[in-house]
């Protein structure tokens, strides 16, 4: 993969949660954490690979922990989805450069309109020192919107 497709994973994890909270009736928020699809979801979340998509460096994840995931509705049949993970990325033991862990924490948030099945707004935040190192990718939030809206498309399909 491509070192500029790591946002989509994140946007990925998104989409995931909001299709989590497609359920017939919706509180004003919930927590996607608490569904009894969640451990489908979690299970998809630990195989995302995201530091490897780095070209060099702490291009191995040690650690993706989901700290919170949140769905909610909006007055205006919108809807919003917001996750917060810890990532840890290391130098793999195969580099020729050994590096000391990387860690970030990776904030989502993705506004959609259900009915339309369509993303009305997306950001990815990262800080920490991770943030540091992918603040050289150009269009990480043009491509991460781009790419979430494929995939709320294709879930919509499948409604």
């Amino acid at each position: 993969m491509k070192p500029g497709e790591m946002p989509c994973r994140i946007v990925l994890i998104a989409i995931g949660l909001f299709a989590v909270s497609l359920a017939p009736a919706w509180a004003a928020c919930k927590s996607a954490t608490e569904s009894p699809e969640w451990p489908a979801v979690a299970k998809a979340i630990s195989t995302a690979r995201l530091c490897e998509q780095l070209p060099v460096g702490p291009n191995r994840t040690s650690s993706f922990k989901v700290l919170s995931a949140d769905v909610c509705a909006e007055d205006n049949g919108l809807a919003s989805v917001r996750a917060t993970a810890l990532l840890t990325c290391e130098t793999g033991d195969d580099s020729l450069f050994q590096m000391d862990p990387v860690d970030g924490k990776v904030t989502v948030t993705v506004s959609l309109d259900p009915a339309a099945c369509k993303i009305t707004d997306a950001h990815l935040d990262i800080d920490g020192e991770m943030g540091g190192l992918l603040s050289g990718l150009s269009d990480t939030q043009d491509f991460a919107r781009n790419w979430a809206q494929s995939q709320l498309s294709r879930l919509c399909r499948l409604r």
